[in-house]
């Protein structure tokens, strides 16, 4: 389950990549509002990479290279007909990404949890437990 989830998060990189170079009048329009589409965008990729890779390590780095990512598609964007970049942009991109690793963290959390619960009660149930 976690390789397919990891899988979904680098293509979510991968469309992110590719949508970005587009020219401007290729480009599709899905949410109607350009900034809801970088945010939306950017928190679905980093929740998944999060969720797939759920070291504190890993996280660090999602949510440092997302949006080094972001920083550097708005740079390329400069030389791309049709296209602009602006700080708002990068900024809406940042703010995805950020939200998307905190989200994946919590599921993550929430995984170990619920893991521990059912370990503990299947010790519990074959009487493995003593009792203080």
């Amino acid at each position: 389950m976690i390789s397919l989830i990891r899988v979904a998060g680098w293509l979510a990189v991968l469309t992110i990549v590719a949508l970005s170079v587009m020219p401007g009048q290729m480009r599709p329009d899905v949410l109607g509002e350009k900034h809801v589409e970088h945010v939306a965008a950017y928190f679905g990729t980093a929740m998944l990479l999060a969720i797939g890779y759920p070291r504190r390590s890993q996280l660090v780095l999602i949510g440092a290279l997302l949006p080094a990512c972001a920083g550097l598609l708005e740079i390329i964007q400069l030389g791309i007909n049709g296209r602009t970049a602006s700080i708002a942009d990068f900024a809406t991109s940042v703010l995805g990404a950020w939200i998307g690793v905190m989200v994946g963290c919590f599921f993550g959390m929430t995984r170990r949890a619920i893991m521990f619960v059912n370990f503990a009660a299947q010790i519990e149930s074959r009487g493995n437990v003593t009792r203080i």
